[in-house]
């Protein structure tokens, strides 16, 4: 029988290595901090899922997308925003 863990949103700005800019939400285990839950998110997945996203390309054009795989190796910067 499978454990349900409980998970927080949390929302995030991701800086990728090709310019560019994803806000968004991520889901990590409750009480957990960021950088662990991240670490062992990407030693499951090559790809971190990201929520309710807006992206910022890098001509500066915007697109809102519901879901995205963001490849953990893309990632240059990446941090909590406090809501």
């Amino acid at each position: 029988m499978a454990m349900k863990v409980s998970k927080v949103k949390t929302m995030v700005q991701i800086y990728t290595d090709n310019r560019y800019k994803i806000t968004g939400n991520i889901y990590i285990v409750e009480n957990a901090r960021i950088t662990d839950a991240l670490d062992a998110a990407a030693r499951q997945s090559q790809f971190l899922p990201v929520t309710d996203t807006v992206v910022v390309f890098p001509d500066g054009t915007r697109k809102d997308e519901r879901f995205l795989l963001v490849r953990f190796s893309a990632i240059e910067i990446l941090y909590q925003i406090e809501e």
